[in-house]
């Protein structure tokens, strides 16, 4: 599926996922454009919702029974003619969505990676979002080509790295800030993964709990 197959007034959901906990949103496409589409907005006693840094979120679309998903898309809001919405950059053909192999873990987390370019592979440190089993998402003011083959360096320990080899498969553009968004899919799993993303995912709901008892405290 692709941009062009998107119908307006299709209703469309929103998977937000911050921290370790997702909501599910629905909205509708308003219009639908070569490269991007405007979504209506949601509101929430009557002021429109924005979506920070901080979310990931996936753009799911239901069509013949079956759901298809654009990963880690920015919705950032715009006016046109005085009308709010989401303007939401689609790159790539959106995949069949599964969502028990979906489960992902914020980060938020400044990491390596190594980008293997025509002039050889090349190091940059990017901010890196969310990390599942399939893949991960970062940031970067860099403008690296879908279909790259790259390598995310996970520090584990002072000494221990966990390098694993992904490719490319979405790329959007913040306009406001210069950055660009990245989705990239790993190239073929790792045990180690996964225990990385147990400890990371108790780090994060120790952190919750302490925060929580803190405010419990005053």
């Amino acid at each position: 599926m692709t941009i062009s197959d998107l119908a307006p007034q299709h209703t469309v959901t929103l998977v937000v996922t911050v921290g370790i906990k997702s909501k599910d949103l629905t909205t509708t496409i308003a219009e639908v454009h070569s490269d991007y589409v405007l979504l209506e907005p949601i509101l929430v006693d009557g002021r429109t919702v924005g979506f920070g840094d901080t979310c990931t979120i996936d753009f799911l679309y239901l069509q013949d029974q079956a759901v298809f998903a654009w990963h880690s898309v920015t919705l950032p809001l715009v006016k046109i003619k005085g009308q709010t919405y989401y303007r939401l950059i689609l790159t790539g053909e959106a995949r069949p969505y599964n969502r028990r192999g979906s489960f992902r873990v914020y980060v938020g987390e400044t990491m390596s990676i190594t980008v293997f370019q025509s002039n050889g592979p090349q190091p940059f440190n990017v901010l890196v979002r969310d990390i599942s089993e399939g893949g991960f998402g970062f940031v970067s003011k860099e403008d690296y080509e879908v279909s790259r083959t790259i390598r995310l360096n996970i520090p584990l320990t002072d000494r221990n790295v966990l390098s694993l080899s992904a490719t490319i498969v979405r790329k959007d553009l913040n306009e406001e800030k210069g950055t660009y968004s990245y989705g990239c899919k790993f190239v073929e799993p790792n045990s180690h993964l996964s225990s990385y993303l147990m400890a990371k995912q108790r780090e994060r709901q120790q952190e919750k709990m302490s925060a929580y008892s803190a405010v419990r405290r005053r």
